[in-house]
């Protein structure tokens, strides 16, 4: 016999296949057999809920990380008991038996860094000594999130928190950054103000505070260079440092990008509050009365400062962060300047003979006094709202102001030419009449305000994570110099005098000697009579920087055997800076209406 019935088809497979999916699926529907696990992850030690503690569940590839208000969530949990185990940098890991009810969210708060209880001990045992533990400094603790951080982070990141380094006198976010790996502080009249990356000029290195982008108007020109001294690291809980460019990072960030976050009011469990009072000096000056300044008038070179921080957690659906403080600081800026021919200066063979490498000489020494009086503000607050289990809003506000006073008077000392074997290098005499004294100096003050509002939702999901915010920055630079009594710069010279430099050692020369280069007199160079005025000028700049950001954006995660991350959104970035502003010169002439560069007896 021959059995006629006809085999299934493909197509007639697969849609069996599939038929007995979707019913498969919708009685797990009707009938669920899973639930989830919620909480929040506290760190008794530090007093604060833990943000990016990592969760898995035993015995499954299942993961999570906590937010920053230390919440995390686990989906399609199979009913019954299930053990949960944490870890977060510097702590010991816990494991937990959760009981998971069909259908049902089980909630699971965790509490790690506590000692465990004390056991009973009957009579006549022997002594055992309970676990000692050592509790962390605030300082370990900073440095225990800034590794958790860079151990679960995406791309090459580097972390520091703002508690890790303490009190930061000045206030500057350069001070603390400027330990990082790979980066490099561009200091400025003593002020770590702009940061390099890798090699990378700061012009491309994007300086962000919670992803928004910081104004700054202060001696930018048209770059895109951001100014670190015009803002405080009292308003910010950590700095982020990433080297590795991502999709969504911005083009300008050619090795990478720095992001200040600020603080939120979900770190902490219950109210936080610190402050300190604090003095400031240099060595150049440790003086507690008063001495000349930068004004007409004598000022304090030892000044007082405070900052305070204050994180207030009202209740699980809202809190608010406040912080602030006020730095004053005096700084001399004192520099000598050599110049060596056959060294760094090329010679010509006519006025400054050649010689070799072995055998420099110094033709030009310049000698600088400079004092700096520099006085910052910082005001900033937050207010965050948790509206629905997975949302946040968060509204914050950082305002920040400096003000500098800075006075230089420079003394430079050229020979103006020398015959040869008339140099050693540790001597030089110049030509006769062929050297000249130049005495300048050059003040100033400047106004920096820089303010920065920014609105942020986030939500986290069990399937989808998305954030959005809008951000306005605006920074407003203002100089000036005849309203406190001088010019921004001023140059008097005496020319026809022959210079020479004895006892040469690598700072400077012990004796230097000036005469008249017609009559041979010596000639004191400190007497401001033996000058001419030759000029003068006055600058008046006046900057505004506006940036603007908007951003949304959502994403997914697919927990496969090959873990998939799907992302997208949008990012718009405006930046406007208006620069004004003119340098005025001024002549000098005496009562006949004449210049001249050599006094007039």
């Amino acid at each position: 016999m021959h059995d006629t019935q006809k085999k299934p088809s493909i197509f007639a497979r697969w849609l069996a296949v599939l038929t007995a999916t979707v019913l498969a699926a919708t009685v797990a529907a009707q009938n669920p057999a899973t639930g989830s696990i919620e909480g929040r992850v506290f760190d008794a030690g530090r007093g604060g809920y833990l943000e990016r503690a990592r969760l898995t569940l035993e015995g499954t590839t299942q993961e999570a990380f906590s937010d920053s208000s230390g919440y995390y969530r686990f989906t399609g949990v199979p009913a019954g008991r299930t053990q949960v185990k944490v870890f977060f940098t510097g702590l010991l890991s816990q494991t937990a038996t959760v009981n998971v009810s069909a259908g049902q969210a089980a909630v699971h708060d965790i509490t790690m860094g506590s000692a465990p209880a004390a056991k009973p001990r009957a009579t006549g045992d022997a002594v055992q000594l309970e676990q000692f533990v050592v509790g962390a400094s605030k300082e370990m603790d900073g440095a225990a999130i800034a590794i958790n951080e860079q151990r679960f982070a995406r791309s090459i990141m580097n972390v520091v928190a703002a508690d890790e380094f303490g009190t930061i006198v000045d206030g500057t976010p350069g001070e603390v950054m400027k330990f990082l790996p790979g980066i490099t502080m561009d200091y400025s009249a003593g002020e770590a103000r702009t940061v390099s990356m890798n090699g990378v000029p700061s012009s491309n290195v994007p300086i962000t505070v919670g992803g928004f982008d910081l104004a700054s108007a202060a001696g930018n020109g048209t770059g895109r260079v951001t100014n670190l001294d015009q803002f405080s690291v009292n308003s910010i809980s950590r700095i982020e440092v990433r080297h590795a460019p991502t999709p969504e990072t911005t083009g300008s960030a050619l090795a990478g990008s720095v992001n200040m976050v600020p603080r939120s009011a979900f770190e902490r469990s219950r109210p936080s509050h610190t402050a300190s009072v604090f003095l400031t000096l240099k060595d150049g000056d440790r003086s507690f009365h008063k001495t000349g300044g930068t004004l007409n008038e004598p000022t304090r070179k030892v000044t007082p400062g405070f900052n305070f921080s204050s994180v207030v957690p009202v209740n699980k659906r809202f809190g608010f962060t406040l912080s602030g403080g006020r730095t004053s600081q005096f700084a001399g800026q004192d520099q000598v300047t050599n110049t060596w021919r056959g060294g760094g200066t090329a010679t010509n063979g006519t006025t400054f003979p050649h010689t070799t490498p072995d055998r420099p000489y110094l033709s030009t020494f310049a000698v600088r006094g400079g004092l700096k009086e520099t006085t910052r503000h910082s005001l900033a607050a937050t207010l965050d709202f948790k509206f629905a289990r997975s949302d946040t809003l968060s509204l914050s506000v950082q305002a920040s102001r400096f003000e500098e006073d800075y006075l230089s008077q420079t003394l430079t000392f050229n020979v103006g030419g020398v015959l040869p074997g008339n140099f050693t290098p540790f001597s030089t005499r110049g030509t006769t009449a062929l050297g000249d004294l130049v005495s300048g100096n050059a003040g100033g003050y400047r106004k920096n305000q820089t303010y920065l509002p920014t609105l942020r939702w986030r939500h986290d999901g069990p399937v989808w994570k998305a954030e959005a915010g809008a951000g306005y920055s605006r920074a407003r630079y203002n100089g000036g110099d005849l309203e406190r009594g001088y010019f921004a710069n001023t140059s008097a010279r005496r020319t026809g005098v022959t210079v020479a430099f004895d006892d040469i050692f690598y700072l400077r020369p012990n004796r230097i000697t000036v005469t008249d280069g017609a009559t041979g007199t010596p000639l004191d160079p400190y007497r401001l009579d033996n000058y001419a005025v030759t000029g003068a000028g006055s600058g008046q700049p006046e900057n505004n920087d506006q940036q603007r950001t908007l951003f949304a954006n959502a994403q997914r995660d697919f927990n496969a055997r090959v873990p998939l991350t799907l992302k997208a959104g949008l990012d718009v970035r405006r930046a406007v800076r208006d620069i004004r502003g003119a340098t005025i010169p001024f002549t000098f002439v005496g009562r006949d209406g004449l210049p001249s560069t050599t006094p007039r007896t």
